[in-house]
Order: structure tokens, then C-alpha cells, then sequence
């Protein structure tokens, strides 16, 4: 720290014979440092020493300091104060200083002060020194400290967005220490804020009375309203209804009668001659007073006025198996219903013959389908409704080839194959929508099924359904739409050919600026089936044909070209008549867009079915023909018109048609030639078969008379085998009468199998026995079982077999009741024949070594069991020669005549 300067002298305490002056300094200590200033704070001095006069003043500076040491012993105190030291004994300048003052402050660091006087004395006449002094002291009591609060936070946000809020800050006391006293003041502060007006919602204001009734009886309703206040500055609107509505109801409205609908007519009185029904009808009402149903309650009318049938002119009761036809006059049709397989029903006419007594005709199909195809169909009308609301589907390629295997079986009823063309047509309408696009198994599925349904087998069930269902125009229609969807709605689209049992189809998708000639049917095509490969019918499709297509031809522009060769439509769709006959397979040609007319005339090549006929003619289907007619067949016919025939030789003619559709040959029955008669067996099968069969039953005579004489195994092997070979000729003989009898031309031709295995097998089984005789070997009966087994069991396995395979298909064609020459069913006779064959000879080799051996030339009764080694040779050749009448399609009497 450090003194500051002093200040001025002042005033003289006397005007003469000595006063004093002071003046004072004060101290600045160094916060930093603490330490108080050292030295005197206040210091005096002597003035006007001059003497006073006699009225009170002092002469001499003796007198002064008497008088001031006069007046130290008066006021001591008053000299203290002005810095002189108090009066010392024994010292005669000054006096000794005084005590120590008490401390400044009761805590911490303080100050205390002394103070001294000078006093006159004879040999001085001025004191030396400061007459007071300061020193430091330190008190061992801790001052308190008192509390004191920290900066104010900042205001807080407005407690409220709208409306009346407040907003508030805090502050932080620092407490207070060593019994100090706490922070003075409040430690939060709270003032208000208003932001903006608050929104005020809407609220309802209560509910008017309930208005009258709307009606004065019966059921009516009741309102009643109410207000919204509101809404303010933003609010939300009411919430709920400003109408409500009750029912009412004072009294029941009178209801007037109504009447109900008539009901069924009831029974005739009389089944004939005259009779009446009746029905009626019920009055609903009156209720509450109203008015009744005017009009009559009953009617009546006449009914079966037509002349009562004689005794003669009624169809008796007739029972079919389970089905019982009731007795029914002739006109009528009487029903029952489908077997249990099937849904619908049987019906059956009862119509009069040519002399007018009544008979029954065969029962009719036509309403029956079984429960697969029902099932079916119900799927497939499913899945088109949700193509016509165009809906996206799946699933709809498991029903096409469930389809596939229901009809690989055949169908059970006619109204099988009303049920597969719906289920075709429903197809090909979805095919066309975006409900499903068609895959490349989709498309082989379609034509599988056409073809199966196109089977022989489904002759008759066609003919039953052609009166009163799909007739040719139905079926090429139907292709004709397929083949135009598949071309244009198939993604990534080229082309597609589909080869199976009865028809051939191809689709191609040709550019309009790149189109080339089409030849139909490709004989090199993979998978190709022998009666197409085989057959010589060729149509082709001119590129020019395309080129008339469009009006506007650019590169974007297409042609779908679509041809079918169909096997057997003729057949199955019942084209030939008593004169006539469908001399050609069915070929048909499809192109779209479809060209306005044909710059080239459209080349088909058709080979004869039969020979004989005359008058070959081109014919094709036109749809136009019998338009105008009243009847009630569909439109459609087959006619000449548009197509040029030119013949190429006795068994092809070409076809040069100006427009597209189905095409065909037509010629005429000579006179000396009826298609009935082929049924017959012809005079030389006849005699062939008969002398053979004949000659067998007369040896078989012979060895059963002479029996005791000669019975041996030879004997039994010969017997059979004679018996297996008569009855072959028989079936040949039915066989040809019963070629389209399905059921039974399967039949034939199985038993055929199997009796011409068994002839070779009998063969087989002398071979086997000449063997065990040359070697010494036969010895038991047991001998004799083995040959029965091996002669009668072993074409029985290979029957069986054959037919648990194929299911019985193959068995009979529709020229002839045995195997058919397609798909490799021959060779389940073919193929044991040759072994049979093989084994013979094997046999023979070993039996004529063994003759010809040292010990067979000198063993006398070795040669005696060979004597009758030439039967069995005798007899391989024999059938040797027999399988050249199966490989035939048709058994010939020659062929026969030479196999006997």
C-alpha cells in the first residue's frame, strides 16, 4: 500500500503565545497485497508563539508552553487529539505514548492507534516524532459471509400459444457462510404475455321439438334440428348430425287384397279324348279394413283333345337293366334319369311304324354328362366370367389337361361331347380376353382334346349329338376361331405344329413384306404319325394369297395362316349319303386378316378313299348356303361352288378354290357298289375259312374216335392247336361283319391276339415235346401241365398285358377287328411270333443233331419217338405263313386260304 500526500496545515489554535496546527494523510492499501501503510496518520505543529499582549496574550515562547502545558494538564484529551504525546514523567519534551485503541473490527483484520503529546520544558521548545501510530490486528474470529444471488436467466417462452400465458426467470442464490445471513429477494419472477386470440370451436345449441308424423298411418318418420354457434377465430366446426330422424307410427294403413300368382296347372282329367284343368290362385288380404281381390279364384281349361290312342298306337312298359320305360303313347318321349355317373336325362321316343303300331326307339344320351366333363364345364363357365369382368386368373391350364385325360377314356354319353365343345368354345373366349395367355402346352392340350373326341370310338355318341347339337360348321368354326386367337393373342408368337391320332394342325405367323408359300402338311416333321406321313393330300397357301390381305401393307403387318388335316370328320360327322360318299380326308384352310379375294387360286391335292366311284367333285363348306332356308338346321352346307376339280389319275384329284374354308371330295357311288356291303365277308374269305376250319373239325373227329389207340402228348398238342386254329377263322369271319361295333370289334380282335398267339405257342409246345422225347426226358404228366401252361397261359400273359397298357386301344380299326398298325401294337404279336419262330429252329438244329449223331443213327428207338418230327416243321410253316394275314389292314380270303 502507500500513503497519500498530505494535506494542508490547519488553522492555528491560538492567535498568539502558541498554537498548534495539524494535518493528516490518508492510507491506500493494495487490495492484492492486504498490508495497511506504516507511519503516523496525523501530525502537528507549534504557531503564533509571539507573546499576548495583557488582555490575555503571552509575551514570551515560555508563557506559550506554559500556557500549553497549562493546558495539557487541564484538557489532556484535547491535546492527545491533535497529535501531541501525552505528559511523560521524568521526560520534560514529551509524554509516553498511550495504549493501544481497541480493534477496528470484532473478525477478520483491523487497525488499533496510539497517541502522544509534547509538553514545553525549559531546555527544549519543540517535540521530535508523530504523535500517533497505526499497527494491524488480527482477530481469530471468522467474519461471515452473507449470500448473494447469481445473474437473472433469460424470460422464458409464453406458456401459451393463444390467448392469456405467462413467462418466467429464475436465479441461483449462493449461500451464505460463517452465519452470514441469507439471500435477500425472490428467486423467481413471473409476468404475463398474450400471444393472439385463441380459436373457439363450434358447439351445438339444443335440439327443436320433434316435427309430426310424416304419415297419417302406417309406418312414418320424425325430424328434428338444431344450430351450430360457431366456430371463432379458426375453430373447428360442430361435429354430428344437425337432422335426426325417427320412426313414427300412429295406426295400421288399411291393405286392400292382392292376388297371388296362378299356380301350376293341375293333371289333365283325361290322358286323351278330352279332359280339363284346373288351377287357382290365393287372395293376400285384406288387412285393416281394406278391400278384397276382385276377379274369380279358379280357372279351367281344355286339355289332351287329341284322339285317344288304340291299344296299338301305346309303347308298353319296358325295362332296359335298371331302366324302367313306362308305357307311353306314340309322339311321346318319356324320361328317366341318367345313371348314377352322370347328370340329366335318358329320353326315348315312342313313334309309329309304316303300318302304325307303335314301337320304341333307342334311348337318346343327348342330356346326359358325366360328372368329370359337368365338373369341367362349371369350371370353365367360372373362369370366363371372371375373364368377361376382366379379372386376372390362374389354374385355368390344369382344367385343359384334365380335360386331356377325361377324354383320352372316351365319353360315356353324347352329352359328353356337347359338354367338350362348350368347354372348347368357353376356352377360346377367354383365350381372347387378358384373363389368361395362352402357353405352348395350352395349345397342344386344345388340339389333343379335338382329337380325341374325333376318336372312332365316339362315332355313334356323334351321330346321337348331330341332332340336336355340333355339326360340322360348329367344329370348324371352333378351330377357326382358336387358330386366330393363338395367332395373335400367344406372346412371342411364331409358329406351331400339332400332330396327333386324328388331325393334323398348323399355325404359322407370317410378315406381311417377307410372306413365302405354304406347303401343308410337312411329311419331314418330327413326331409326324404314319396315316399323315402315308397320306398324299397337300394343299398349298400362295404367298399372293397374303399379299390381298390388307388394304395397307407395312412392316408391322401380319397374316396368321392356320391348316387342318382331319382324319376322319367325314365319318364322324355322318357326310356320307345313300348316293354319295366323302371320298377324301377333310382339309381346311384359314388365313387372317381374311383377304378380300384370292389372286391365286388355292392348290389342294386329295388322294381316293375307296376305289370304284365316279364323278370325283371339289366341295367345300359354305357357311352361306341355306340361309334363306325355314329349316331349323344350322346354317351351312357343303357345296361345289368356287372350286375347280382337275382329276390327276384313278386315285388323286387336285382342287382349285377362289375362296377359304373346308374342302373335300365328293363322288358318286357306282351302282353295282354299296358301302353296306363292305360289312360282308367276301365268298373267297368265306371258302377259305370254312374248308380250313371244316378239315381241323374232321381230324379232331378222327383222333377222338381212334383215341384209345393213339393217345400220347403228340395227340393232346395236336387237338389244341387244330382247336386254336378254327377258332381264329371264326373271329376272321366276325371280325368283318362287326367293324363298327366298337365293343365288339375290340372284343374279336383281342381273342384274335390271343388264339393266334396260342397257335404259335402250340407249335412251340410239339417242338418242346420232340426234344424231350429224343432225349429220354418225358417221363411224367407233369410233363403235360407245363405244355398246357406254355399253349394256353403264355398268350394269355401277353393279351393281358398288351391290354392293361394300351387300355384296350388299338384293339380294332375301322376297317378291320385286329391291331392296329400305329403306335406299335402289332408288335405284341409280332414280336412273340418271331421268338416263337427263333426257338423252333434253335429246337430243330438240336433234334437233328441228335439224330444224325453216332448214337441216334444206331438207336432204332430213338428214330421211332423222331418219327414225327415233320408235324411240328409242318406246322411252323404253316403259321409262318399266317402272320402274313394280320399284317394287312384287310384279311384277305387269299391270305387266309394260305394261312389254313
Amino acid at each position: 500500500g502507500g500513503w497519500n500526500s498530505w494535506s494542508a496545515w490547519g488553522d492555528c489554535t491560538k492567535d498568539c503565545g502558541g498554537g498548534l496546527q495539524t494535518r493528516m494523510r490518508s492510507c491506500k492499501p493494495l487490495p492484492s497485497e492486504g498490508l495497511a501503510c506504516e507511519g503516523v496518520l496525523e501530525e502537528g505543529r507549534l504557531c503564533n508563539r509571539k507573546a499576548c499582549n495583557t488582555n490575555g496574550r503571552y509575551n514570551s515562547r515560555s508563557q506559550s508552553l506554559r500556557s500549553t502545558d497549562n493546558r495539557k494538564r487541564e484538557d489532556p484529551d484535547e491535546l492527545q487529539h491533535y497529535g501531541y504525546p501525552a505528559p511523560q514523567i521524568g521526560d520534560p519534551a514529551a509524554e509516553e505514548w498511550s495504549p493501544w485503541s481497541v480493534c477496528s473490527t470484532t473478525c477478520g483484520e483491523g487497525w488499533q492507534t496510539r497517541t502522544r503529546f509534547c509538553v514545553s520544558s525549559s531546555y527544549s521548545t519543540q517535540c521530535s516524532g508523530p504523535l500517533r501510530e497505526q499497527r494491524q490486528c488480527n482477530n481469530s474470529a471468522v467474519c461471515p459471509v452473507h449470500g448473494t444471488w447469481d445473474e437473472w436467466s433469460p424470460w422464458s417462452l409464453c406458456s401459451s400459444t393463444c390467448g392469456r400465458g405467462y413467462r418466467d426467470r429464475t436465479r441461483t442464490c449462493k449461500p451464505p457462510q460463517f452465519g452470514g445471513n441469507p439471500c435477500e429477494g425472490p428467486e423467481k419472477q413471473t409476468k404475463f404475455c398474450n400471444i393472439a386470440l385463441c380459436p373457439v370451436d363450434g358447439n351445438w345449441n339444443e335440439w327443436s321439438s320433434w316435427s309430426s308424423c310424416s304419415a297419417s298411418c302406417s309406418n312414418g318418420t320424425q325430424q328434428r334440428t338444431r344450430e351450430c354457434n360457431g366456430p371463432s377465430y379458426g375453430g373447428a366446426e360442430c361435429q354430428g348430425h344437425w337432422v335426426e330422424t325417427r320412426d313414427c307410427f300412429l295406426r295400421q294403413c288399411p291393405v286392400d287384397g292382392k292376388w297371388q300368382a296362378w299356380g301350376v296347372w293341375g293333371s289333365c282329367t283325361a290322358t286323351c279324348g278330352g279332359g280339363t284343368q284346373r288351377r287357382d290362385r290365393v287372395c293376400y288380404g285384406p288387412f285393416f279394413g281394406g278391400e278384397t281381390c276382385q276377379g274369380p279364384k279358379e280357372e279351367y281349361k281344355q286339355c289332351n283333345d287329341r284322339k285317344c290312342p288304340e291299344p296299338h298306337e301305346i309303347c308298353d312298359e319296358e325295362s332296359l337293366g335298371p331302366v324302367v320305360w313306362k308305357e307311353t303313347p306314340a309322339g311321346d318321349a318319356a324320361a328317366v334319369r341318367c345313371p348314377r355317373n352322370a347328370t340329366g336325362l335318358i329320353l326315348r321316343r315312342c313313334i309309329l311304324d309304316e303300318e302304325g303300331i307303335a314301337y320304341w326307339e333307342p334311348p337318346t344320351y343327348i342330356k346326359c354328362v358325366s360328372i368329370d366333363y359337368r365338373n369341367i364345364q362349371m369350371m370353365t363357365r367360372e373362369h370366363l366370367a371372371k375373364a368377361q369382368r376382366g379379372l386376372m386368373g390362374d389354374g385355368l391350364s390344369d382344367v385343359l389337361q384334365n380335360l386331356v385325360e377325361i377324354s383320352q377314356d372316351g365319353t360315356s354319353y353324347s352329352g359328353d361331347l356337347l359338354s367338350t365343345m362348350d368347354v372348347l368354345r368357353n376356352m377360346t373366349e377367354i383365350f381372347r380376353r387378358a384373363y389368361h395367355s395362352p402357353t405352348s402346352g395350352d395349345v397342344q392340350n386344345f388340339v389333343q382334346i379335338i382329337s380325341n373326341i374325333l376318336s372312332e370310338e365316339n362315332r355313334e355318341k356323334w351321330e346321337e349329338a348331330q341332332l340336336i347339337g355340333p355339326n360340322a360348321k360348329e367344329l370348324f368354326r371352333l378351330v377357326e376361331d382358336f387358330i386366330d386367337v393363338i395367332g395373335f393373342r400367344m406372346k412371342d408368337f411364331r409358329d406351331s405344329y400339332q400332330v396327333t391320332d386324328n388331325l393334323v394342325l398348323g399355325i404359322h405367323k407370317l410378315p406381311a413384306n417377307a410372306a413365302t408359300d405354304i406347303t401343308f402338311p410337312m411329311k419331314g416333321w418330327r413326331g409326324m404319325v404314319d396315316w399323315a406321313k402315308n397320306s398324299e393330300d397337300k394343299v398349298t397357301v400362295s404367298k399372293s394369297i397374303l399379299s390381298s390381305g390388307l388394304s395397307v401393307l407395312d412392316d408391322s403387318s401380319v397374316f396368321v395362316v392356320g391348316t387342318v388335316l382331319y382324319r376322319n370328320v367325314g365319318n364322324i360327322l355322318s357326310l356320307q349319303r345313300n348316293s354319295t360318299v366323302l371320298n377324301s380326308k377333310v382339309i381346311s384352310v384359314t388365313v387372317k386378316p381374311l383377304p378380300r379375294s384370292l389372286l391365286t387360286p388355292l392348290e389342294i391335292e386329295f388322294s381316293h378313299l375307296y376305289n370304284g366311284t365316279t364323278n370325283q367333285t371339289c366341295i367345300l363348306w359354305d357357311e352361306n348356303d341355306g340361309r334363306a332356308s325355314a329349316s331349323a338346321s344350322p346354317p351351312g352346307a357343303w357345296s361345289w361352288r368356287g372350286c375347280r376339280t382337275v382329276p390327276l389319275d384313278a386315285s388323286r384329284t387336285k382342287c382349285l378354290c377362289d375362296r377359304l374354308s373346308a374342302f373335300a371330295i365328293l363322288a358318286q357311288l357306282s351302282p353295282d357298289m354299296n358301302m353296306e356291303k363292305v360289312l360282308v365277308p367276301s365268298v373267297t374269305l368265306i371258302v377259305g375259312c370254312g374248308v380250313s376250319s371244316l378239315t381241323l373239325l374232321l381230324l379232331i373227329i378222327i383222333y377222338v374216335s381212334v383215341w384209345r389207340y393213339i393217345r400220347s402228348e403228340r395227340s393232346v398238342i395236336l387237338i389244341n392247336f387244330c382247336l386254336s386254329i378254327i377258332s381264329s377263322n371264326a373271329l376272321i369271319l366276325i371280325g368283318q361283319t362287326q367293324t363298327r361295333n366298337k365293343v365288339i370289334c375290340t372284343l374279336v380282335a383281342a381273342f384274335l391276339h390271343f388264339f393266334f398267339l396260342s397257335s404259335f405257342c402250340w407249335v412251340l409246345t410239339e417242338a418242346w415235346q420232340s426234344y424231350m422225347a429224343v432225349t429220354g426226358r418225358l417221363r411224367n404228366r407233369i410233363i403235360r401241365k407245363r405244355f398246357l401252361c406254355l399253349g394256353w397261359g403264355l398268350p394269355a400273359l401277353v393279351v393281358a398285358i398288351s391290354v392293361g397298357f394300351t387300355k384296350a386301344k388299338g384293339y380294332g380299326t375301322v376297317n378291320y377287328c385286329w391291331l392296329s398298325l400305329e403306335g406299335g401294337l402289332l408288335y405284341a404279336f409280332v414280336g412273340p411270333a418271331a421268338a416263337v419262330v427263333l426257338v423252333n429252329m434253335v429246337i430243330g438244329i438240336l433234334v437233328f443233331n441228335k439224330l444224325v449223331s453216332k448214337d441216334g443213327i444206331t438207336d432204332k428207338k430213338l428214330k421211332e419217338r423222331a418219327g414225327q418230327m415233320a408235324v411240328p416243321l409242318y406246322g411252323m410253316t404253316l403259321k409262318c405263313s399266317k402272320c402274313g394275314v394280320v399284317s394287312s389292314a384287310e384279311v384277305s380270303a387269299t391270305a387266309t386260304s394260305n394261312a389254313m
